[in-house]
């Protein structure tokens, strides 16, 4: 399986110019959390400490079909 280089594939994602630029990209899939608060807050606490084992789980079924996650 080839390792997926984010910064080298998507140089101008990663890399700032030294005048401001918008710069657009494809699709692509995430997984993000919504909502307003302090990020030191439970709220935010309890919607990261979801994210990881949805993450790591997704991680695994890629691994799993030899795919670069």
């Amino acid at each position: 399986m080839a390792k997926l280089d984010l910064a080298k594939e998507y140089k101008s994602y990663y890399k700032a110019g030294t005048k401001p630029e918008i710069v657009e990209f494809g699709a692509a899939k995430y997984l993000t959390i919504e909502g307003k608060g302090e990020p030191a807050g439970e709220v935010f606490t309890s919607k990261v400490e979801a994210l990881y084992p949805l993450a790591y789980g997704i991680k695994k079924v890629c691994k799993d079909k030899g795919e670069d996650f």
